[in-house]
């Protein structure tokens, strides 16, 4: 919502301006709402912590997944943080562009491309975190899974989608330019709908992980303790050497 309402509310960066627009026709553009935009970018600068934070819970959930070597959730917190500092740093451009109206409008043309071309086209840490979430979603093997199989298969679709954006710096018309349908429609739409469905199973993942540490702190506070592997298969062993002692006891008498 609050991505919603300071970029597409305030700033009017809903749809995107075309690449193909004059200096004139860019500098007018951003100079006319110089205050709304500057004020939709510090809403959206809000909306880019909440990204961090929602990456955050991803990794935790994708950590129940791996134990004890967990890289790929490692790979999610990472470059979540990273995203969100390039998505920061990008809507200081368009601040700086709206900062003096007597500004050279050669240089509010490039503060803007300077945002939207990187805004579009920087998909790597993008990709990075839902290709990783996506592979730790498949690669889970508990018998009650954290998330459902096929958000996995979703993930990985959505990666690849984002990857479209990339090109966007090589043209000013057509579905490739920022503005275009596979540069920015299609990614938007299906970040709409892998956000919603993440959203609710994200939720329910932690409800779960929530359940499984209260019943963990129950049965410690009872003294029930957990074995680890490493410990009931020593328990085992001794269980079978005894088996082994009885065994040549009975055959000795």
């Amino acid at each position: 919502m609050l991505m919603v309402a300071g970029f597409i509310g305030l700033a009017r960066f809903f749809p995107p301006p075309s690449p193909a627009l004059s200096t004139a026709e860019t500098t007018r553009l951003i100079l006319d709402h110089a205050t709304t935009i500057r004020w939709g970018m510090l809403v959206t600068m809000a909306a880019a912590v909440c990204l961090g934070i929602f990456a955050i819970e991803i990794a935790v959930q994708m950590r129940r997944i791996e134990g004890r070597f967990p890289a790929l959730s490692m790979i999610e917190f990472g470059f979540g943080m990273l995203f969100v500092l390039e998505f920061l740093y990008l809507l200081f451009f368009w601040q700086t562009a709206t900062f003096r109206a007597d500004r050279d409008p050669k240089l509010v043309e490039l503060l803007n491309d300077m945002a939207w071309i990187p805004f579009v086209g920087m998909t790597g840490t993008a990709v990075a975190q839902v290709a990783a979430f996506g592979v730790a979603i498949l690669i889970d093997r508990r018998s009650t899974p954290v998330f459902p199989r096929w958000l996995g298969y979703v993930n990985l679709w959505t990666a690849t989608i984002f990857c479209a954006g990339t090109f966007n710096v090589f043209f000013k018309h057509g579905p490739l330019a920022w503005n275009g349908i596979l540069a920015w429609w299609v990614p938007v739409i299906v970040f709409g709908i892998w956000l919603a469905l993440v959203s609710v199973y994200l939720l329910r993942a932690v409800n779960s992980h929530v359940t499984e540490v209260d019943a963990a702190g129950a049965s410690l506070a009872l003294g029930v303790v957990t074995p680890t592997r490493a410990e009931l298969a020593a328990q085992i062993a001794q269980l079978q050497a005894q088996v082994g002692e009885l065994h040549g006891q009975a055959a000795a008498r």
